[in-house]
């Protein structure tokens, strides 16, 4: 990242249109007051639960912003940085349907996190009162399958958010995709969204624990192989961060 002035922008609040609008903008009227523009969630849709951070694609751009040519032709012409939202992704993405309809037979099985998952031994109440949730109450939603199971879903932001495993094979290649298709789309920095929350562990608060910054190690120096450099936001005191 330079060491100059960043605009962070949803892409169509501030250029009135699409990518293509944006770079217009950019290049034109802006022309060289910014070293870089943060993106904030332009997938597919921009208009979810959460503003566009309950992605049901990661790797599409919504089709009212433009596409990957677009953003590709953004990156030749200004340094762009782009969220991975790494802690869950939307219930109505085709993963999360395809393992709603066929539960433990969905080859999805392992990429959302259950509570199971966590506490395969069980959950004591001071287990379940240590996990720290921005929201209040238990960060689990309980669902039936279209097949009849029943499962408690991690969901540490809303129901609609669930929460992917990210220690699984499946979570791991779900992100790995991400990465690989923002570098060749030429975006070279990305910010982790919400990482303070993607790892659990029994018997922890689930929030910025010393196996969350292995995480992001890891996350990074993966990243880094693909030119990507990596910032990471985190809601907690600042000397944490």
């Amino acid at each position: 990242m330079k060491n100059q002035v960043q605009l962070i922008t949803y892409v169509d609040r501030l250029g009135g249109g699409g990518v293509a609008a944006l770079q217009a903008l950019l290049t034109h009227e802006l022309g060289g007051l910014f070293g870089g523009v943060h993106l904030l969630p332009f997938y597919f849709p921009i208009d979810g639960a959460d503003a566009g951070f309950d992605p049901i694609d990661h790797t599409r751009v919504d089709d009212r912003l433009g596409d990957w040519d677009s953003v590709r032709a953004l990156t030749q012409q200004v340094d762009v940085m782009a969220d991975v939202i790494v802690n869950h992704m939307s219930s109505d993405s085709p993963q999360f349907q395809d393992y709603s309809a066929r539960g433990s037979a969905s080859p999805y099985n392992g990429l959302f996190l259950t509570m199971d998952a966590v506490f395969p031994q069980g959950a004591t109440e001071a287990d379940l009162l240590a996990v720290y949730r921005p929201r209040p109450g238990m960060p689990f939603t309980m669902a039936t399958l279209a097949n009849g199971e029943r499962r408690l879903l991690w969901t540490t932001f809303t129901s609609q958010q669930v929460d992917i495993d990210v220690a699984h094979p499946q979570g791991q290649a779900y992100l790995k995709g991400i990465l690989h298709t923002l570098a060749d789309a030429g975006i070279r920095m990305v910010r982790l969204d919400a990482v303070g929350y993607a790892i659990k562990k029994a018997g922890d608060s689930c929030f910025m624990m010393p196996e969350t910054f292995d995480f992001i190690d890891r996350f990074a120096a993966q990243a880094k192989a693909l030119g990507i450099e990596v910032l990471v936001e985190i809601h907690a005191y600042h000397r944490r961060q």
